[in-house]
């Protein structure tokens, strides 16, 4: 199985761009928990903390899609060092707001623009491995273990941030999720050989990717997809508290990736000869069909065995949805598309994770999963009821990529 990946990771210039997006993303885990930790540390409510954090991952969701456009248009090397320094800006600014006590409103304004302008980065990278790689399988190689870092990033992320800010300084999360963003930028962008080439005016007169055939469709399985997410970090956190294994906590979150990485990397392996939409519906109806026992569990053993389950199963859903926007985009489009997608699962787990809170607050934890619950159902139904038409949708694609021009090949190195 590591011989695929060792195949592709071969590609002049993959592992090169693959490890500076993961210094770069490593941000994506530390941001919104620094900032919740740098304002409780400093006497402030878990509520504003909360809401700040809140409040950046939805700008972020907003706003990143329209930067992706204009990245897909002028190019990485233009946009995102123009990007990632008025987000490096202002994080600096809410970190000064809060030590000198300025009003509550410019921390939400300053935390805000600064995630706002932090670029998706699992898009700029999936963007690279689609532009390097000819063969449709490969890419879906490569997005499989995409996945597989994004989960090692929001394994690592939290801990450093924690420790960062409980044992060094108050700010440290947020300062160093900044060093990491500028760190990566100057690792990234001078690889210019790996990344896809500007599309030019021609951009201009394109449709925006939300209105490409069957992507709102994924972005929608994405958005309850995110509810999944949203509701198990919160709910498995309060669960492990009532069952009186508080310090399990950090094994039940840990297995559940563990299960989407092993899963990842196996499905990345396999090269599976379905349709693609057909292996959407059966990813998404299993994971609903595994994630119903979560309400009724009252055992902390059981717990985790049914999170590593479900974890196997949220992984295959999600490669499998970001592999089908790689095709329902041009690649002219496909940093924007892929973003719009990652925008939905942002705002999914944004409003889960409070609403979890809530419920676990006046009803409990058991209760509170059947958020968790009743967001995988919602994306089966949602995968479901639009099979047909993210068929029809990759069919219109593939016709119309195959009168297209044949996209310029990566150069070697």
């Amino acid at each position: 199985m590591l011989t695929t990946y060792a195949d592709i990771l071969r590609k002049p210039g993959a592992l090169r761009f693959c490890a500076a997006a993961f210094v770069m993303r490593l941000p994506m885990s530390m941001l919104g928990l620094g900032a919740v930790l740098f304002l409780t540390l400093r006497g402030e409510s878990y509520a504003l903390a909360g809401a700040v954090s809140a409040a950046g991952a939805l700008s972020n969701a907003v706003v990143g899609p329209f930067l992706s456009r204009y990245i897909d248009r002028y190019s990485q090397h233009r946009i995102v060092p123009v990007a990632i320094s008025i987000a490096v800006t202002f994080q600096v600014l809410f970190v000064v707001s809060v030590l000198e006590g300025w009003p509550v409103w410019t921390w939400f304004a300053a935390f805000c623009l600064g995630e706002a302008f932090v670029p998706t980065v699992g898009s700029l990278v999936r963007a690279r491995w689609a532009y390097v790689l000819d063969d449709a399988a490969d890419v879906r190689t490569a997005f499989a273990l995409e996945s597989v870092i994004d989960e090692v990033v929001f394994i690592a992320g939290p801990p450093i941030a924690t420790l960062l800010a409980i044992s060094v300084v108050q700010w440290g999360a947020v300062g160093a999720a900044v060093v990491l963003l500028i760190v990566g930028t100057l690792w990234l962008v001078p690889q210019r050989r790996t990344e896809p080439p500007p599309a030019g005016d021609a951009h201009r007169e394109g449709r925006g990717a939300i209105r490409y055939p069957g992507i709102a469709l994924v972005t929608a399985v994405f958005f309850f997809l995110g509810g999944v997410f949203g509701a198990f970090e919160v709910v498995t956190v309060a669960s492990a508290e009532e069952l009186g294994v508080q310090g399990w906590t950090g094994v039940l979150l840990a297995v559940y990736a563990l299960g989407s990485g092993i899963a990842g990397l196996t499905l990345g392996a396999l090269h599976l000869k379905a349709a693609l939409p057909a292996q959407l519906r059966w990813f998404l109806v299993l994971l609903a069909v595994v994630s119903v026992p979560f309400p009724f569990l009252h055992s902390p053993v059981l717990l985790g065995a049914v999170a590593f389950v479900a974890g196997v199963a949220v992984a295959p859903s999600l490669i499998t949805g970001m592999a089908l926007v790689e095709r329902l985009v041009p690649s002219t489009r496909l940093t924007e598309g892929l973003t719009i997608s990652f925008a939905g699962i942002t705002v999914g787990f944004a409003l889960a994770a409070p609403t979890s809170g809530l419920v676990i607050d006046s009803l409990g934890p058991a209760t509170a999963y059947w958020i968790l619950t009743g967001s995988a159902i919602a994306c089966a139904v949602v995968g479901l009821a639009g099979g047909r038409h993210l068929e029809r949708a990759l069919a219109r694609a593939d016709a119309e990529a195959a009168y297209s021009p044949e996209a310029p090949t990566a150069l070697a190195e």
